[in-house]
């Protein structure tokens, strides 16, 4: 489906932050009608270069011995650095997606040089590390996608796989699965990290290899009682949620950046990786790139993966998986909300639009939690929610329908460039009209259609911008009779999912690499990507997580920074082109609130990133109060008042792609596929 996915630009950022002055020392005295700050530069982009450390812990692979043979399980460290970049950079995908060029993407300010510490595992610690799974695991039943391995066969009609002799191409059958918290094994290497001399707190991605010991047990991990919050229904029951990789948790006052990732657990649905025999396994024509268990890496058989491709692909997890997709990715949408006044106040305003027969709004819909979950992406502003409802009928299910034509032709907008959901769009752009002059707080506008009929195949949610800056702009969310009784969904969830990517946050399973300028979903040679949704976070499809984990808040909380620290400049350059008196009237204040972005910076690059967000915001609401205070007007950007429709001539069409393979720059891309919607609805 077509959809307006998109975002606005930053207020720039481009510099590495540095000190200017003027005093006695002999450099010249600050101009009268300007600021001469240490940290702040008003009317320039600034950027938050910052040192950051990556721990890479190898436990049960080893380096070649020198003038030895590279081995089935060996990992050359130098082989494997060389795949890894050296710096990294954010950029705002979606307003990205609107630049004429491709190499015209918008930085967030938030930038990174990486500093690796590859670590191998001692032996006292992988001993530990094996037997306190094989101690906490329990035995269970092999399960469908196991199944499906050892056959390498779904069979057409969706039952259990089943066959008298494993497939001939595969290296060993599954004949066991024990089952482990995939959480409890984070936590264990979170916790024994430092016996090792690595610190968890410090993003770390532990690459696991339990196979080839004695002790060896087939295995998996689990999330196994996580249920939607609405319907009960527990997704982490469900084969298709047995795991080989696991971490993001916040875990209370102790932080810990950990994620692991486990080639020699059993095959798994997510990364299609119990399929060694197709080579499309999505069906979009390309070959998709996955990641087979060890034991697939290099045997006399006709080998699914050269054993010599290990360290390669280990490689490929580290940066395409956890560097750019959990640990430092990039928004979606820009952060700041309405630059350069970022809101204090934010309502999540719910417009349930009830089918007469669909299930009521209690059983299908908890305003107060989804708000409760939010709040942690917007620390300092006053989250409220509110609810109205209307009937699906009328004009309404109408302009709804023309999201999903049952016809090829354009029957609903055909003078638009967004044929599809420009009607639905605009009924909602007059409704925020409305609701702004009744409303100081900013409005992010939800609308929840709740269908008594079977108006679509199982789209769950989208954040769609405002078509033509890419602004963040209206949050749908759809329930149709199958997808709450069949599948389990309710709105609950989802408006948070949908929410988070409103207020910036992406999908851990697509993203973008900045030395390479590409973006990229989990399809083609990155089909392996989607392990990044085995992580704790509601942003993921697997829908093993209710609320946003740990590195999902040092994302939000380092935009942040680095928009309080931007928009406190835009501030500072309107108050310098108002004149000499109000840059009298707001010097004391800047300088300030210049020590104190100061702070903020310290706090950042020594990683509290929530600390560092609190100090960056405490000194932009100073600058922008008393700018205010001088006289100077300071006005938020508003997309709803900025927007006259969207035509198919007009120049500056946002580059759109309908599906996950790479591309050169950002896309615009849809919220999910035919592909993935099986998969998550999968047994």
């Amino acid at each position: 489906m077509k959809t307006r996915l998109g975002a606005v630009t930053l207020l720039g950022l481009a510099l590495t932050l540095s000190a200017c002055g003027g005093g006695s020392d002999g450099t010249p005295a600050p101009s009268p009608d300007t600021f001469s700050l240490g940290t702040l530069t008003p009317g320039q982009p600034q950027e938050i270069s910052t040192k950051l450390k990556i721990n890479i812990v190898m436990v049960g692979y080893h380096p070649t011995a020198p003038g030895q043979v590279v081995g089935p399980q060996d990992v050359n460290p130098g082989d494997f650095l060389q795949e890894l970049p050296a710096s990294g950079r954010n950029v705002a995908r979606i307003p990205s997606a609107y630049s004429p060029t491709v190499s015209g993407n918008e930085p967030t300010g938030n930038a990174y040089n990486y500093d690796y510490n590859v670590v191998y595992a001692n032996q006292s610690f992988e001993d530990g590390f094996f037997s306190y799974l094989g101690s906490h695991g329990t035995d269970k039943p092999v399960t469908f996608y196991q199944k499906a391995y050892n056959c390498q066969n779904i069979p057409a009609d969706g039952s259990a796989p089943s066959c008298d002799t494993p497939a001939s191409n595969i290296s060993l059958p599954i004949t066991g699965n024990l089952e482990i918290d995939g959480t409890t094994a984070e936590n264990w290497l979170a916790d024994n990290a430092s016996s090792i001399g690595v610190d968890s707190s410090q993003y770390t991605i532990f690459l696991v290899n339990w196979y080839g010991r004695p002790d060896f047990k087939f295995h998996s991990y689990t999330q196994a009682s996580a249920a939607d919050s609405d319907t009960g229904t527990v997704f982490g029951s469900r084969a298709s949620r047995r795991l080989n990789a696991w971490g993001g948790t916040v875990r209370g006052t102790q932080t810990q950046r950990v994620w692991f990732y486990d080639l020699s657990a059993n095959p798994e649905a997510w990364t299609s990786n119990w399929n060694i025999t197709d080579a499309d396994v999505d069906g979009d024509g390309v070959p998709d790139y996955r990641m087979p268990p060890i034991w697939e890496y290099g045997t006399r058989k006709a080998s699914y993966r050269l054993f010599s491709r290990v360290g390669a692909d280990l490689a490929k997890v580290t940066r395409y998986v956890a560097l750019d997709l959990l640990f430092t990715p990039s928004p979606i949408y820009r952060v700041a909300l309405t630059p350069p006044d970022m809101p204090e106040s934010i309502n999540l305003n719910v417009a349930l639009e009830q089918g007469a027969g669909a299930t009521p709004q209690g059983s299908v819909l908890n305003p107060g939690l989804s708000q409760s979950r939010l709040q942690v992406l917007q620390p300092f502003a006053k989250l409220t929610n509110s609810v109205r409802t209307s009937p699906l009928t009328g004009d309404l299910r109408a302009d709804y329908l023309c999201l999903f034509p049952t016809v090829s032709a354009d029957v609903c907008s055909p003078d638009r460039a967004d044929p599809t959901g420009d009607r639905l769009f605009v009924r909602g752009l007059n409704e925020v009209r409305e609701l702004y002059k009744t409303s100081t707080a900013y409005q992010v506008p939800i609308y929840a259609f709740n269908d008594d009929q079977e108006s679509q195949d199982g789209l769950l949610g989208v954040a769609i911008d405002d078509g033509v800056t890419g602004t963040q702009a209206l949050v749908y969310s759809f329930l149709t009779p199958s997808t709450f009784a069949d599948f389990g969904y309710g709105f609950t969830d989802t408006i948070t999912h949908e929410t988070g990517h409103h207020f910036s946050l992406s999908h851990p399973h697509d993203g973008y690499d900045s030395s390479q300028n590409v973006e990229y979903g989990p399809s083609g040679e990155f089909a392996y990507v989607n392990a990044g949704d085995m992580s704790h976070t509601v942003m993921s499809y697997n829908d093993l997580s209710r609320d946003f984990g740990q590195f999902n808040l040092d994302s939000q909380y380092r935009y942040l920074t680095a928009a309080y620290l931007n928009n406190a400049g835009a501030v500072l350059q309107l108050v310098q082109q108002a004149g000499t008196d109000k840059v009298a009237a707001v010097r004391s204040v800047a300088q300030s609130a210049d020590a104190q972005f100061a702070q903020a910076l310290s706090s950042y690059r020594a990683m509290n990133y929530l600390d560092a967000a609190t100090q960056a915001h405490s000194a932009y609401r100073s600058v922008i109060d008393a700018a205010r205070a001088a006289g100077v007007s300071v006005q938020a950007y508003k997309w709803y008042e900025r927007l006259n429709g969207l035509s198919l001539g007009q120049a500056g069409v946002p580059r759109r792609v309908n599906n996950y393979l790479p591309v050169q720059g950002t896309a615009i891309r849809p919220e999910t596929n035919e592909f993935l919607n099986k998969l998550r609805n999968s047994p």
